[in-house]
């Protein structure tokens, strides 16, 4: 049963990225999945708990990265540099994250806010007091607001309907980083931006 969860998961993702949580039936989902209805039900009471199994998913692809990302770097400016990979991955999810899914389903948008209140903050706090601690950022920033602001520009740029172009979020991603770094830091992050 587990095999066939995570199927109709991964494929519940496909089909809520090209066509929105909202319009994807039950009935869509086993046709594209080549299940009986009986088995997806089997799987998932209802569409909530997909929903929710979704975006538990989902949220555990980001945090793989993200370690990932913690792991693979020098120092915390190259660090803030490969986080762009979560950004390309939360990208490709933006359109799932919405008003919409905040009033149909509640739980996964509560889940998905305490990933990035909770676990995105804390990871870039320990990045900021890092980085200030190794003279790279600059020393009277404070690491809780500065956070902050990270999280809330990401936020924007990602879920903002407004916001037209992808590129959009990665030069606010430049601008953070150039805004918070000493002169040793713009030495690695000019490296790192070759």
């Amino acid at each position: 049963m587990q095999v066939k969860r995570k199927r109709l998961i991964d494929i519940a993702i496909q089909l809520f990225i090209n066509h929105g949580i909202i319009s994807v039936t039950m009935d869509e989902l086993a046709k594209a999945a080549g299940m009986s209805k009986k088995t997806v039900y089997q799987c998932f009471a209802n569409k909530g708990i997909l929903v929710e199994a979704v975006v538990d998913e989902l949220i555990g692809q980001s945090k793989n990265i993200v370690s990932s990302n913690i792991d693979a770097a020098d120092n915390p400016v190259q660090e803030l540099v490969l986080q762009q990979g979560l950004f390309k991955h939360l990208i490709a999810l933006r359109y799932l994250f919405n008003h919409m899914m905040l009033k149909r389903y509640p739980r996964a948008m509560k889940a998905f806010q305490e990933f990035k209140n909770n676990f995105l903050k804390a990871v870039i706090e320990s990045n900021l007091a890092d980085g200030i601690s190794l003279g790279l950022y600059r020393t009277e920033l404070s690491v809780p607001g500065t956070a902050a602001i990270y999280i809330s520009v990401a936020d924007f740029y990602l879920f903002n309907s407004t916001v037209r172009t992808k590129a959009d979020i990665f030069e606010a991603l430049r601008l953070f980083i150039n805004g918070i770094i000493t002169d040793d830091g713009r030495r690695l992050l000019t490296k790192y931006n070759k």
